[in-house]
């Protein structure tokens, strides 16, 4: 009788390992699949805009070391993002697959250079208003 309990025991055993071994092989193939999929789903976020510069005939310099550094990273954000526009773009064509038209590659391309263009300009507008605020500053 024991020698049945035993087999038993060990039947049981190698069961509870294949489970194991299953569940561990299916949740890395479900991680897989997520992963594969995560930069058609990707979406960039737009970088939120600082509010306004200091001004600079007024600001003291912790005021206007602190919108530097405010204005660095948001740099930092909007490389970021456009990055990430590259990396969905990539996706969005890829989706589209090799036998689309040319003029659904370029649709898609025209609007991620859109979204592109957009997070440039105002940057750069953002940019231009702190380089005219911390020229007054130093003009002070």
């Amino acid at each position: 009788m024991a020698m049945n309990h035993d087999r038993m025991n060990a039947f049981l055993l190698r069961l509870g390992v294949l489970k194991m071994k299953f569940v561990k092989t299916f949740c890395l193939a479900a991680l897989l699949s997520l992963s594969c999929a995560v930069p058609v789903l990707a979406d960039c976020s737009y970088p939120k805009k600082p509010s306004d510069p200091p001004s600079g005939a007024k600001a003291t310099q912790e005021e206007m070391v602190a919108a530097m550094k405010i204005t660095k990273q948001y740099d930092v954000d909007v490389k970021s993002y456009l990055s990430c526009l590259d990396t969905e773009t990539e996706s969005l064509v890829s989706a589209l697959g090799v036998d689309a038209k040319p003029e659904a590659v370029q649709q898609v391309k025209n609007k991620q250079n859109l979204k592109h263009n957009a997070a440039i300009d105002d940057l750069q507008k953002y940019a231009d208003a702190f380089n005219l605020q911390l020229r007054a500053f130093k003009a002070k």
